[in-house]
């Protein structure tokens, strides 16, 4: 427990020199926007393909196949469920869009891979990649759907994100025999080393944007954090158990995928609510609510995920 201790000592002091530099104003909204580029282009793309050297084994295949189909049955159970019931609810139909996405889309880049590779190495970050792959399957089509209102999707979106192609990248690389030699494998993890400061410090500066008073008035965004943070991580906990009792799991592809599934509200979500002016005001109010509370959460997931699993 002392390591996670530590983890998340790091994650707090990266975050409060994002939000410090903010503040001071060296980081303004065009410095944030070119920061969020370099991380998602370059540095994690790096971090995601060294983290394919991971020692290939049938162990470590298992758990790729099923952190990938227990991914794919949050999203499809999750937004079901969750659409069925704000659908009934009487909600502005732009709210209840947002609140959707929100709880179901978590932050699984800027969040989701710096933590499961800082607890879990190379394997957790490997197995993160697989789960966002998923992520990126749902969000570019029902989740782009849900926020734009149109009746068509781009499903290329899926594919063409430097992310997402690392990601196959990754897996292609961890499946075959050949490895990196030491020193190419040393470059490309020097440069992937930079993903947890810089992400942390993004979210920082994110946070620092936000008006304290607008920030905790609104009672929809608890709501919000309360089903992502609380209630969809212990529902996929208690899943996990369940499936684990029946198909021997690793310990970090149980981890990893209830973790994947407690992270706060994803800032995509922010960005295609912008994007087609569905309510981004209230939507990037209810992101930065969910990073706010996460710092208790997520303690609180990974302490339970290693005191059970």
């Amino acid at each position: 427990m002392e390591q996670v201790y530590i983890v998340f000592f790091k994650i707090f002091i990266f975050m409060l020199l994002g939000f410090i530099l903010n503040k001071t104003r060296v980081i303004d909204m065009r410095a944030e926007k070119t920061l969020t580029e370099i991380l998602l282009k370059a540095v994690l793309p790096f971090s995601i393909i060294a983290s394919s050297q991971f020692k290939f084994s049938a162990e470590a295949q298992t758990g790729i196949i099923a952190v990938g189909l227990m991914g794919i049955a949050y999203y499809a159970l999750s937004l079901l469920v969750i659409r069925l019931i704000i659908s009934h609810t009487k909600l502005a139909k732009d709210d209840g869009r947002i609140m959707t996405t929100c709880m179901v889309f978590a932050n699984t880049g800027f969040i989701g891979f710096p933590l499961m590779e800082s607890l879990y190495g190379d394997y957790g970050l490997l197995l993160a990649a697989i789960f966002n792959l998923v992520y990126n399957m749902f969000f570019y089509t029902y989740g782009a759907h849900l926020l734009s209102g149109q009746p068509h999707f781009k499903v290329s979106e899926m594919f063409t994100s430097t992310v997402s192609i690392a990601s196959v990248l990754a897996l292609i690389l961890f499946a075959i025999p050949w490895r990196m030699p030491v020193f190419i494998h040393e470059t490309i993890s020097l440069v992937g080393d930079m993903t947890v400061p810089m992400a942390m410090m993004i979210m920082g500066s994110m946070l620092a944007s936000i008006n304290p008073r607008k920030l905790f008035l609104d009672p929809k965004p608890y709501a919000v954090s309360f089903v992502r943070l609380l209630l969809l991580p212990a529902l996929v906990m208690l899943a996990v158990w369940g499936i684990s009792n029946l198909v021997p799991l690793s310990h970090e592809a149980k981890c990893v995928t209830v973790l994947m599934c407690a992270l706060p509200c994803g800032s995509m979500n922010v960005m295609y609510s912008e994007k087609y002016n569905t309510s981004p005001e209230f939507c990037a109010r209810t992101v930065a609510l969910s990073m706010v509370f996460m710092m208790a959460t997520l303690l609180l997931w990974t302490g339970m995920t290693k005191m059970y699993f």
